[in-house]
Parts: structure tokens; C-alpha cells; sequence
């Protein structure tokens, strides 16, 4: 309802256009209109100036805006007026002043036609009194429910058989705008063409390398002058039993062990084998129970999986390895036994060996880490599980939620990576199964089965895999770093929700962000077989919503960062960690220098392996890391005052690592906060 003959005033608006895209601006004609409490507007007022080139890209453009009088607005309708042909316009925020009285609009959204927005305030469903705002929510998020629909169920023969669900685009243009990566990161992937850009810097790498005939060979494929980035002594020792238990015990996949009571099935070592290798006097049972002996089981995991080809057509192999790792007398973390092929002693390979009947062993176990480490640590418990749980926050939650304000930042940007991945690397075609051993889409699936939220929840999974002793377990850094962060990271969630959320019942009530969880469970984690797998479909209490919300968060930033952005410095040197290899595995006693050449890739496949290592560990210039908030989502000083403080306990806590990591030969740098972006976007 607009206003006639009514008192007249004067607003002092101020109207932020953003800089992350260069076609950011508009040259159509802005039109704004306030609204009152009571429903009253102003009517529309174009906001442009005479003459002037207004809402360009990065302008803060300012307006006095003589209107009717609806008191300071409730909310601000923004419309464009094309003229020659259509744009868009990304406006970030609008502030609006009257009588020494200030109010926000976050907007963050490219805007086509019309949109409206409420005050910044973050406000719970069933406490919003106004019926207009009301009204303007439900309105949201059936407009979105539309905007970010689910992808249609796939059918057996599709990648997303046997998946969680994703969002309904195909190719990265399909997605909506505003999932769009921005100008800087988008060129950073060359508008999407992930395959074209790994192809690019796979051809660099090879074409400065011939032949491959000696270890150290391997070494110039990744000194090329564009691959100049990675720790210097990453690869100190990595041929030695102590070098291979640092980069299992801090390396990028540093909960893929266990500390181990049973022997798994399978896993046919004996205190025989491991004469000398043990405690003087122990027999194997009493390490596993004095608690020294750890197990990573590849077999579990990839046993039934097919195998990939090369380029050109030739079998890639990868053993679904069992390892034994040891913590001696003197605290080192090393392995002591490898078995390549379960229940046949013949595969069955010890540190008394032969030293390249031994290093062949291990290159087969870390063939297995790797592939594992690629398509199920990093892909599926990182990037799958934040997509969905993402596009369900987009569905449900209106932008004035607290919930959708709080996980905007660390979920925004990870469906754009996940198109590229679906399209470019996780199919039997794409370039990554040419360079990796295991069929992606089939390891995700059948992992799948028995992904479960709650072993995201990493202090309890740390506990269940037996980790979290350090008398038993010492220079654990990754879980002495993550704990740590992991708290603080709790403190800042729990104190941004306990602003809005005063009591269980508020949770409850909240309508809303029951449908979100509803969404996540059901129809993202559940649409195939009814499985949940630990993600509940309602939330009953603050505390589950802390413990939700903040693993959703961790997930996205910290852990992603742990388990990512070292590959290059953990692929880039093919015998340390290969994504293949092209014989089977040795029988014992056939472990020569010879073999080991034989079957290590050729320069094709190695370029290509240390080309997708070095883009997936690549931080974009446009990064934004944790504990920054670059965007007012919040506008609430209480709320703000919160991130302040998140930001002010990540400060001590980086340096408190860096103090640590000054006294340690090979310092772990994976979780520093400044090293950690908000969210997954590579």
C-alpha cells in the first residue's frame, strides 16, 4: 500500500555495489521502495543520478531519497528497468538513515528483476510478529525451493546412484548465479574448464621430461618453474620407515588408521614376522594391548572395486593393502608389516625385508592411501556431505535466519567444484580415473554405504579410532592441532546461536530450521534407502544444533584444509605416493630395483597425477580464511562481537602453533587458521 498525501522525509541511503565480478554493475535503472512496519511504502524512487554512471562495480554510491514517511523501513524492494537489453546487478547492501537512526540490508545476491530483503537483524521464524515480513519468508523460500532444486533421483546407470543428493544443474552455467564462483576464482579454473586446465599444466610437466629410468627421475617432473610451491622438505625421508609414519600421522589423511586390538580379517602377520621388531620379550598380542600397535585396512574399502586404465588402455593397478604401524620404544610412528593381497602370506611383507622388497610394498600401500585418500576423505566426507547439507540451507532457510546467515560463508562455493568434479573427474572418462587407480564413482558408493555425520564430529571419531592418547600416540600434530581448534571453533558457534536460541524450545519450535534438517536427512542423505546415516530429521535441542551447525562448519573449512590443500606437496614426487601402478603386486622375494621401475607410471600418467595434486591444493587470490567475514551478514553488534572474539582466539591459537613448529624439523602448517579458507571451494 503506498502513501499519498502524508508527511514527507528525507533518507540518507547508501547503496553497495560488489567487486568479486567484473559484469558486477548494472546499467538499467534502479528503482527502490521502503516499506513501513505498519505495510505502508514509499512507492518506487529511481535511486539513479543525473548523468552519473552509478552502481558500478565496487561503488559505494549515496542518495537522499525525499519519500513519504513509513518511519525507518522494514523492508527494501529493489527493481531493475532495462533498457537496452537485460542485465543483472549484484548489490551487496543498503543502508538506510533517518533522524540519526540507522538501519541494514544485507542483500549479497544478484538481483535480475526484483527482490525484496528484510533488515539485517537475524530473527527465528516464530518470533517474527510483523505479517509482512512473514509473508516475505514464506515467499523466499518457496521462490528458492524452485531456484536450488534437488537434482532428479538418478537411476542405476547414473553417477548419482547410490549417492547423497545434489543440486539440480548438470553444467556449471545450469547453476544459479548465485553459486557462481567469483571473477578471480573462476579464472582461476578457466571458467570452469577444470579438465582443459589440468590437461594444461599435465602437458607443461611432460613435455620437459622423456624418459623415466631411475628414482630419481621422478624428481624433475614437478620442478617445472609454474610447480614452484610446497614445503621444502616434504619429502625428506620419505623412503624410510620413519618418513612414511610423519606423512601417515600428519599427512593429508590422518584418520585412515586405528589403534588396533584384533587383527582384521585377513591380515595374516605374526609375532614370528615381526621378530626384532617388537619390545624384547613382547609377543604381537601384547602390543596391540599395551596399545603400540595401529592398522590401516584398505582392503575393507576397496576389495570389489574395479581398476582404471590408463590413456592407452593399460591396466592400473592399486592392492587393497592392510598396513601395521608401530610405535617403538623411542616414539616413532613407523610401519612394521604390509599385506598386499589379504589372506595370502605370499603378499605378506615386514621392515626385515629386503630394502626395495620393503619400499615396493609400502609404494603399493600408499597407491591404496592415496586412492582412498582422494575419493572418500577429501570428496566424499569433505565436498559431498557440505554440498547437500548447503543446498538444503539454501532451500529452506530464509536469508534473515540466523542458521542461513551463520553457514552462508563455508557452504556457498562448494557446489561449483563439486559440478566440475562430477563432470570432469569422478566419471570412468574423466582425466583423474586416467591417473588414479580406483574407480571413483564406484569407491564412493559402496563407502557411501556406511557414511555416517556423526564420524564428522572429529574429537569422537578421534576417540573411536583409538587416537586420542598421546602417552600412547605422541607428535600426533594433526590431533593435537584439530582438538584445539576444534574448540574454538565450538565456543564461536555456540555463541552466535545462543544470541537467537535462548532455550530447547526455541530450537524446536523453530519451523523453519526443522524443515532444513528435514530436507538434509530425507531428501538429500536418505532418497535412495531410508538411511539417515546419523543425520537426525528433526532437532530437539541447542546443544544438537551447536553440535550440527558446527560440524557442518569444520567440515567445510578446517578439515577440508587438513585433507587438501598438502597434496601437491604429498603427490608431487610419484615414488613417494603414486595414484597407480602398472604391474600387480610382487609376490615376496620378487621386490627388485628393476621392479619397482617397472612398475611405477610412465611421464602421461605421473604428469597427470601431480597436475590434478597441484590445482586441488591451489588457494585462490581471492580467498577469504577463517575467523573474516568480509560480508555483513550479521548486522546484529552482539552477533558481530562474536565473530570478533573467533577472530581474536584464532590469533593466539596460529600462534601458538607457530611457536611449536619452530622447534620441529617438519612443522605441520595444515590447520593454521590463516592457511584455512571459510569454506570448500577446490
Amino acid at each position: 500500500m503506498s502513501l499519498s498525501k502524508e508527511e514527507t522525509v528525507t533518507y540518507n541511503v547508501s547503496i553497495t555495489t560488489d567487486d568479486a565480478y567484473s559484469e558486477a554493475g548494472t546499467n538499467s535503472s534502479v528503482y527502490i521502495e521502503f516499506v513501513g512496519e505498519d505495510g505502508k511504502s514509499t512507492g518506487w524512487h529511481n535511486m539513479d543520478h543525473f548523468w552519473s554512471n552509478d552502481f558500478e562495480r565496487g561503488q559505494v554510491n549515496h542518495f537522499k531519497l525525499t519519500a513519504p514517511s513509513v518511519g525507518l523501513p522494514l523492508i527494501v524492494r529493489i527493481k531493475l528497468e532495462h533498457g537496452r537489453g537485460e542485465d543483472e546487478w549484484l548489490c551487496d547492501r543498503i543502508v538506510v538513515k533517518l533522524n540519526n537512526k540507522r538501519v541494514e540490508f544485507p542483500v549479497y545476491d544478484w538481483i535480475e528483476h526484483q527482490l525484496e530483503v528484510t533488515r539485517g537483524e537475524a530473527m527465528l521464524p516464530q518470533k517474527v510478529d510483523n505479517q509482512y515480513v512473514r509473508s516475505l519468508r514464506q515467499q523466499e523460500v518457496d521462490e528458492r525451493k524452485v531456484l536450488f532444486a534437488w537434482s532428479p533421483r538418478p537411476t542405476q546407470t547414473e553417477l548419482g546412484w547410490g549417492m547423497n543428493r545434489v543440486l539440480g544443474a548438470a553444467v556449471y552455467d545450469d547453476l544459479p548465479r548465485f553459486l557462481k564462483r567469483d571473477e578471480v576464482r573462476n579464472s582461476d579454473l578457466q571458467r570452469s574448464r577444470f579438465t582443459a586446465l589440468l590437461q594444461s599444466y599435465a602437458h607443461r610437466i611432460t613435455s620437459t621430461v622423456l624418459g623415466l629410468n631411475t628414482l630419481e627421475d621422478y624428481h624433475r617432473l614437478y620442478k617445472h618453474h609454474d610447480l614452484q610451491r610446497a614445503k621444502a622438505n616434504a619429502l625428506d625421508g620419505w623412503d624410510t620407515d620413519e618418513g612414511m609414519g610423519r606423512l601417515t600421522l600428519n599427512g593429508i589423511s590422518p584418520l585412515s588408521f586405528y589403534r588396533c586390538s584384533e587383527l582384521p580379517e585377513g591380515f595374516n602377520v605374526t609375532t614370528a614376522d615381526l621378530k626384532g621388531l617388537l619390545r624384547e620379550g613382547k609377543t604381537l598380542e601384547d602390543e596391540m594391548e599395551a596399545g603400540l600397535i595401529y592398522v590401516s585396512d584398505y582392503y575393507k574399502h576397496l576389495e570389489g572395486i574395479s581398476r582404471n586404465t590408463d590413456f592407452d588402455g593399460n591396466q592400473i593397478y592399486c592392492a587393497n593393502a592392510m598396513g601395521m604401524f608401530y610405535v617403538r620404544p623411542d616414539k616413532k610412528f613407523v610401519p612394521i608389516a604390509i599385506q598386499l593381497v589379504p589372506g595370502d602370506r605370499d603378499y605378506l611383507f615386514t621392515s626385515l625385508d629386503s630394502k626395495d622388497e620393503w619400499l615396493l610394498a609400502k609404494m603399493y600401500f600408499r597407491c591404496a592411501e592415496g586412492n582412498f585418500h582422494q575419493w572418500i576423505v577429501h570428496y566424499v566426507n569433505t565436498h559431498g556431505i557440505i554440498e547437500t547439507i548447503g543446498i538444503a540451507c539454501f532451500r529452506c532457510l530464509p536469508r534473515s535466519h540466523p542458521v542461513h546467515k551463520l553457514l552462508r560463508p563455508h557452504v556457498k562455493n562448494v557446489a561449483a567444484i563439486n559440478i566440475d568434479a562430477r563432470q570432469n573427474l569422478i566419471p570412468p572418462s574423466g582425466k583423474a580415473n586416467k591417473a588414479l587407480a580406483i574407480s571413483a564413482s564406484e569407491l564412493a558408493r559402496k563407502n557411501y554405504k556406511t557414511f555416517n555425520f556423526g564420524d564428522l564430529m572429529i574429537p569422537n571419531y578421534i576417540k573411536k579410532l583409538g587416537l586420542d592418547d598421546p602417552e600412547l600416540l605422541p607428535y600426533y600434530y594433526y590431533r593435537d592441532d584439530v582438538l584445539e581448534l576444534w574448540e574454538i571453533m565450538r565456543k564461536y558457534v555456540g555463541s552466535v546461536l545462543k544470541v537467537y536460541y535462548k532455550c530447547d524450545e526455541d530450537v524446536r519450535e523453530d519451523f523453519e530450521l526443522q524443515d532444513w534438517i528435514r530436507d538434509v536427512a530425507v531428501e538429500g542423505v536418505a532418497w535412495q534407502d531410508g538411511d539417515y546415516r546419523g543425520v537426525p530429521d528433526h532437532i530437539d535441542t541447542l546443544e544438537q544444533l551447536i553440535d550440527i551447525c558446527h560440524t557442518v562448519i569444520f567440515t567445510s573449512s578446517a578439515q577440508h584444509s587438513a585433507v587438501n590443500f598438502g597434496q601437491f606437496d604429498t603427490y608431487k614426487y610419484i615414488p613417494s605416493a603414486t595414484g597407480g601402478m602398472m604391474l600387480p603386486p610382487h609376490r615376496r622375494g620378487e621386490g627388485t630395483m628393476e621392479r619397482i621401475m617397472t612398475s611405477l607410471p610412465g611421464v602421461r600418467v605421473s604428469g597427470t597425477f601431480i597436475a590434478f595434486a597441484f590445482i586441488l591444493s591451489t588457494y585462490s587470490d581471492s580467498e577469504v580464511f577463517l575467523g573474516n567475514f568480509p560480508q555483513r551478514l550479521f548486522t546484529d553488534e552482539e552477533t558481530m562481537q562474536c565473530q570478533r572474539d573467533f577472530k581474536a582466539d584464532l590469533e593466539v591459537f596460529s600462534e601458538k602453533i607457530k611457536e611449536r613448529n619452530l622447534k620441529l624439523d617438519h612443522p605441520y602448517t595444515y590447520l593454521l587458521p590463516e592457511r584455512i579458507p571459510n569454506g570448500t571451494s577446490i
